[in-house]
């Protein structure tokens, strides 16, 4: 079980690393709220919750001081745990997102 969630999660961060694109620099506090928002509905782990809210800061707010590969590692980060409560498959997430920078 452990090594399918593994595969799920590295299949969605090959996916997210080609979206990686669509945050050009440009602080966007619209897109910002609303990314924020969809995290805190879409898990009720604080945890989890934490961890997509500063993707989404990284993303939305801070995206022009970043490289490709960090961008893509905020968007595997936010792809990979939409609905997740489970603390330790949120690291186990942040882990695979990791390994693919």
């Amino acid at each position: 079980m452990r090594s399918l969630c593994i595969a799920l999660v590295l299949a969605t961060c090959v996916s997210s690393s080609a979206r990686a694109d669509e945050f050009d620099g440009q602080d966007n506090d619209n897109a910002f709220r609303q990314c924020v928002a969809q995290s805190a509905r879409s898990t009720g782990s604080m945890l989890v919750f934490q961890i997509m809210q500063n993707a989404c800061l990284k993303l939305y707010r801070q995206s022009s001081m970043m490289s490709d590969a960090e961008k893509g590692y905020y968007a595997c980060l936010l792809r990979s745990l939409q609905g997740v409560n489970n603390d330790i498959y949120a690291q186990m997430a942040a882990k695979a997102c990791g390994d693919r920078r």
